[in-house]
């Protein structure tokens, strides 16, 4: 039988417990500042590898990261001064053009022997062009919404300036912050918590270069190969294709979908042929391009990616699920390293469920100067 809690323990876990309310009290009143750190976080681990690469060549932190950032802007102003203008011309078109394609989708859908697409497949095209009809007769574009477009690009901005000024400092000051953190941690474990976060940031720093490599690879193919097939809009269609790589799951069936429907427009071959090419580039993304770019980067099941992105999708919309992917992945290396390093883990166990000769001596045995040495120097390798 348990003692009897005296008033002090009361008293301290009474506070403990309010203390953690407190805390996810105070996380949810600023989640948007807390979002906003973790993807300057991730966005500093996607560049860090650059930086390194600047430093080597005898630059400083600040100078490497400035540095990178410049080449970032550079590249995307060159992006935009060669894709924007015939991008709006096509897209332009397309808008336009809305009309006669969901007229021609509908005669096709009618024409067809099939139920399902002479009731379903023609009223779901009729409630998109009536839709469309009440966008172009009136347009959200007066008052209180003009207003909240330009704040919302005002917002953008903000938010890209404030992520990589966030990237600039995280960066420049993570030597003090892994120190003051490893100082919390036993002496004995302080190479062990160290390599811990050396994995975190790789496994995140590489989903983004992987995902953002990924987007570009597929939306470049995506452009070219619709540009020799001759299908209209194929710039804005292959860039769609490549932002909606960002998407999990959903995302490669939706920049697929809207090629097969403009398409389709024209003649059912042409529907087929972008039909076939779109199937045969998911089957490479799947089998060469996923493989070598992704390689190592996160390393998450199925199921977990899944969980991740549900989760993620709840607690913070698109977005959340398109970060919920790295934050999982570090989830999965604590808790991966939390079982590898466990007493009772079968891979440390022997046929007798007796620990093996390597897992008790690294239990049983105290740090010795080797292992403080090495834990030393954890907490000061990374200083610049």
């Amino acid at each position: 039988m348990n003692p009897p809690l005296s008033p002090a323990r009361v008293m301290i876990n009474t506070v403990a417990v309010l203390a953690v309310i407190g805390l996810a009290w105070v996380l949810i009143q600023i989640r948007s500042v807390a979002l906003l750190l973790v993807i300057g976080i991730i966005f500093a681990a996607a560049i860090e590898p650059l930086v390194f690469r600047l430093r080597s060549r005898g630059l400083t932190r600040g100078q490497s990261i400035l540095a990178v950032y410049a080449g970032l802007i550079a590249t995307v102003a060159l992006a935009f001064f060669l894709v924007v203008p015939p991008l709006i011309t096509q897209a332009t078109e397309l808008f336009d053009g809305i009309p006669g394609i969901l007229d021609n989708l509908k005669s096709q859908a009618l024409a067809t022997d099939n139920d399902f697409m002479q009731t379903t497949g023609a009223q779901t095209i009729t409630r998109i062009e009536n839709a469309y009809r009440a966008v172009r007769d009136d347009p959200p574009i007066a008052g209180s919404t003009a207003v909240s477009w330009v704040t919302s690009v005002a917002g953008f901005l903000f938010t890209t300036v404030s992520v990589m000024i966030v990237a600039f400092y995280w960066m420049t000051e993570k030597a003090i912050i892994k120190r003051v953190f490893l100082g919390l941690v036993p002496l004995d474990k302080r190479d062990r918590a160290h390599g811990l976060w050396d994995q975190i940031e790789r496994r995140i720093g590489g989903w983004v270069r992987g995902q953002l490599i990924l987007m570009a690879t597929i939306g470049v193919i995506s452009a070219i190969a619709y540009y020799l097939m001759d299908l209209d809009f194929w710039l804005p269609l292959g860039i769609f294709a490549g932002l909606t790589e960002a998407i999990p799951f959903l995302g490669p069936f939706i920049g697929g979908g809207a090629a097969v429907m403009v398409a389709l427009t024209v003649s059912w071959e042409k529907g087929l042929l972008v039909l076939g090419f779109v199937f045969v580039l998911q089957q490479l993304e799947g089998a060469v391009l996923v493989p070598r770019v992704m390689k190592n980067a996160v390393g998450m099941t199925p199921l977990t990616v899944v969980l991740a992105v549900l989760i993620g999708g709840a607690l913070a919309g698109p977005i959340g699920s398109i970060l919920a992917i790295p934050v999982a992945a570090a989830v999965q290396v604590l808790l991966q390293d939390l079982l590898r390093n466990r007493g009772d883990d079968p891979d440390t166990m022997d046929v007798d469920g007796r620990p093996t000769s390597t897992a008790t001596a690294d239990q049983t045995s105290a740090p010795s100067n080797g292992a403080a040495r090495l834990a030393e120097r954890a907490v000061t390798r990374d200083v610049p």
